[in-house]
């Protein structure tokens, strides 16, 4: 038995967006701390590629879920727990959408869809483990948000605009929840190797790739370097830690 405070051996933690990106990455690294997952994705192939590339022989489970259902999640959440007879221990909230659009031609509805799935789906999933039934009391809940969400780079107001609804939220919850000892924070990296950010700098140029790498004084990072900050934060090593928002950017706030 692992004693360390850093160790998530026996926890069961929720994984979101674990088909692929930094989820997938977070989610190897959690196995690798120890937690038991459930990994949530919308494609069953890409999950279990997920799954197949953990080291552990833990009994992880798959979620095949769409997080667009934000009225179906309780009911996801009561009929999960139920069958596996299990309580969440936290939850990691890094499935995400993102697109590159100036904001003369960014339809409203791009708006919406984005802060569903960023930010109100999330929202929805820590809703449903305020029931005990279906978390333990002392949970720790994070969300995967971004430097975009307090600074700004041109061309994607919706994504900026559903990260910086995050680092408000994570406050308030916060403080409502610290009476049981729940804990809700937030991530926010700059710039790392991930599909996401593959497919942003795909519509760059040059020179606004150079721009954006320039402002990281480390570097562009990778999505381990996340990771790690999300297993410090559900570890019994950040328990006196609620409503921060981590940044993990090279410095890029720095600026």
């Amino acid at each position: 038995m692992d004693n360390s405070p850093y160790s998530l051996e026996g926890k069961i933690i929720l994984v979101t967006g674990a088909s692929s990106g930094i989820g997938r990455v977070i989610s190897r690294i959690l196995d690798q701390s120890g937690a038991r997952l459930i990994l949530m994705g919308r494609n069953l192939e890409e999950l279990t590629k997920t799954l197949e590339s953990l080291d552990s022989n833990k009994e992880h489970l798959l979620a095949l879920f769409d997080l667009k259902d934000l009225h179906e999640i309780k009911k996801w959440m009561n009929e999960f727990t139920f069958k596996h007879s299990i309580k969440l221990d936290g939850a990691v909230h890094s499935a995400g959408i993102q697109y590159t659009l100036p904001l003369r031609i960014n339809d409203i509805d791009h708006y919406e869809e984005i802060i569903r799935i960023n930010f109100k789906a999330g929202v929805a999933l820590l809703q449903s483990m305020l029931n005990k039934k279906y978390a333990n009391s002392t949970f720790s809940f994070i969300f995967i948000s971004s430097v975009m969400g307090s600074v700004g780079e041109a061309g994607i107001t919706a994504y900026a605009a559903s990260k910086g609804a995050i680092n408000s939220f994570v406050k308030s919850a916060a403080l409502e929840l610290a009476p049981r000892k729940a804990r809700v924070n937030a991530i926010a990296p700059g710039f790392v190797v991930s599909e996401m950010s593959d497919d942003l700098f795909e519509k760059l140029t040059e020179e606004q790739r150079r721009k954006i790498i320039a402002k990281h004084p480390l570097g562009i990072g990778s999505s381990e370097d996340v990771a790690y900050g999300v297993v410090y934060l559900l570890s019994e090593a950040a328990k006196w830690i609620t409503g921060t928002v981590l940044t993990v950017d090279g410095g890029y706030t720095c600026h």
